[in-house]
């Protein structure tokens, strides 16, 4: 009877404990199936995927595991299971995500680590992988992570931003773009400038995922970012203060002589409603020609880009056409619009009739246009619809699409923020596109039809400027002009210090080797960020490729008004 006993109470006190294990072998393989669906899409959807090697995703996922030895999160976790793990990581007959799984449990059920966090442990498996592949694009993104980038191509969010894309530099992070309108431009940040420290924390070697929140700056904050530019002989610490401003997917005005100016900052999907609306108000105001601006535009959603190029083309004339490994349709189990429509091949041709289709057009681009800019600018360049004005774009002629990873449902893996998907996307470059003529411009840029360079200061003037702007004077100088005459000099002042009532006096006090007339430019740069708005959207007194554009409009027009053309 005793052993009765004591056989059933063994059994009782077990129960627990097989329990526990048994909890412990779902989330593994729940773990597994996760990490083995990334695993796949690496392998078979990425755009070159030809280029990404089975063991080089395992060793990856391998890494991803042994950074739980100092990960906050497993700081509690047994030693000896720590200590397990990482012999594990570093066993080279460890050749697949299953064998990966199956000793890391057996290592944790042998250290009676019941309550490990495997979920965390995958994520940092899977997001190694997708590093691995070292696309700067791509990434691995929880619900919430891409219901903010949906909110970013609804328009919203722009307000706790400075306007600037980052991408791996040498010694710490490069500027890849600097968008118009926001803190960082009205800052002087420019694409290629390398920023090493922010608010004094150095960020080389940091995961971009790791910094890109840094950058997130709420209206009112201050931003400090020590920059370093080719040419400067230091590095300098830029304050940027995000001071609250309006900011539109598209700014447009009338210039003299019948030229409308239409400046496009994102390509949000309100972007083509609202091109249209600002080429109808512009219309309306006797436009005959225009000047569509996408420098400092760094792209955005494809439909946009199709919606947009739409305006000024038609014939139903072939816009781009794509090529993708990965089709959509396969990997969604039921339909949702924009996701499961996507196909491995994909054309897309203007669709409709607008007023603007024959207008003389400049499109004016630089090295911060990317993506769906290059798009729509090549798209118009190969078609003869515009001249290119400005500079070589960017490069970037791939698209991403955020991959549902249908095996991270469940309680595990959290509550997802979006209703229906499961709670981790891969956010996968899939997509490679091409102009009108077959061209592809990755890596390449779009050359301008013509080239007109911006001149950049050299390294004596611009640490006279910087400190210029470091002191504020300029700022207190132009902050105490009157706000009619402010209006009007931040259109044109003739390049005439003397404009500026007081100037002499104020030059005279200052402690700086700048020229008069160089320290008038920056007083006129502070007297257009307070002027804002229409009157300082275009500078017609300073912008060289501004005034080119001008220029090849009026000679067009000129031409269509000569009798033998009419």
């Amino acid at each position: 009877m005793n052993r009765f006993l004591s056989l059933v109470l063994s059994l009782a006190l077990a129960l627990p404990l097989f329990a526990e294990t048994s909890e412990l072998s779902k989330r593994f393989d729940k773990a597994k199936d996760y990490l083995t669906e990334v695993e796949g899409h690496l392998a078979k959807s990425f755009i070159e995927r030809e280029t990404v090697k089975g063991p080089q995703l395992i060793e990856a996922c391998k890494a991803g595991f042994a950074k739980a030895v100092d990960d906050e999160a497993f700081k509690k976790t047994k030693s000896s299971f720590r200590k397990e793990l990482l012999s594990i990581c570093q066993d080279e007959e460890v050749v697949s995500i299953a064998a990966l799984l199956s000793r890391t449990r057996k290592a944790a059920e042998k250290a009676g680590v019941a309550d490990l966090d495997v979920v965390k442990l995958a994520d940092l498996g899977a997001t190694s992988m997708v590093k691995s592949i070292q696309d700067p694009f791509s990434n691995l993104l929880k619900s919430e992570d891409l219901q903010k980038l949906m909110k970013q191509m609804q328009g919203e969010g722009k307000q706790d931003s400075i306007g600037v894309g980052l991408e791996a530099g040498k010694n710490g992070f490069k500027v890849s773009f600097v968008m118009y309108g926001y803190a960082g431009y009205e800052a002087g940040l420019r694409s290629g400038d390398e920023v090493s420290e922010v608010d004094g924390e150095k960020i080389a070697g940091k995961d971009l995922k790791e910094v890109q929140p840094k950058f997130a700056v709420k209206e009112g904050e201050t931003i400090v970012l020590t920059v370093k530019r080719e040419g400067w002989k230091k590095s300098y610490d830029i304050s940027i203060t995000n001071t609250p401003r309006k900011i539109k997917d598209v700014w447009s005005t009338m210039l003299p002589g019948g030229i409308g100016y239409l400046r496009m900052t994102i390509f949000d999907l309100s972007l083509g409603a609202n091109t249209m609306d600002a080429l109808k108000s512009l219309q309306k105001q006797g436009m005959k020609a225009l000047i569509l601006d996408m420098r400092n535009n760094p792209g955005g959603a494809i439909n946009a880009a199709i919606a947009v190029a739409d305006h000024f083309i038609g014939g139903k004339k072939l816009l781009t056409y794509t090529e993708s490994n990965l089709d959509m349709s396969k990997v969604m189990p039921f339909p949702i619009p924009g996701m499961s429509d996507q196909k491995p091949e994909m054309e897309y041709r203007a669709s409709r009739k607008t007023d603007f289709e024959k207008m003389p057009m400049v499109v004016l681009v630089n090295g911060s246009s990317a993506s769906a800019s290059e798009m729509v600018s090549g798209a118009l360049q190969d078609l003869g619809r515009a001249v290119l004005v400005g500079e070589t774009t960017y490069g970037k002629g791939i698209g991403q699409t955020a991959i549902p990873l249908w095996k991270t449902q469940g309680a595990e893996f959290g509550k997802s923020a979006v209703p229906m998907l499961p709670n981790r996307f891969l956010y996968l470059t899939v997509m490679r596109y091409f102009l009108p003529s077959g061209r592809s411009i990755h890596h390449k840029g779009i050359d301008p039809d013509v080239r007109v360079l911006i001149p950049q200061l050299d390294a004596e003037t611009w640490d006279g400027v910087f400190q210029l702007r470091k002191s504020g004077a300029a700022k207190e100088f132009a902050a105490s002009i009157e706000e009619a005459l402010a209006k009007e000099l931040a259109v044109y002042d003739g390049f005439d210090p003397a404009a500026y009532p007081g100037f002499a006096k104020f030059y005279k006090g200052l402690d700086t080797k700048l020229s008069r007339d160089r320290v008038r430019e920056e007083v006129r740069r502070e007297v257009r960020l307070r002027v804002g708005g229409k009157a300082a959207l275009v500078d017609m007194e300073t912008d060289t490729q501004v005034q080119r554009a001008m220029t090849i409009l009026a000679e067009k027009l000129a031409e269509e008004t000569e009798p033998g053309n009419k």
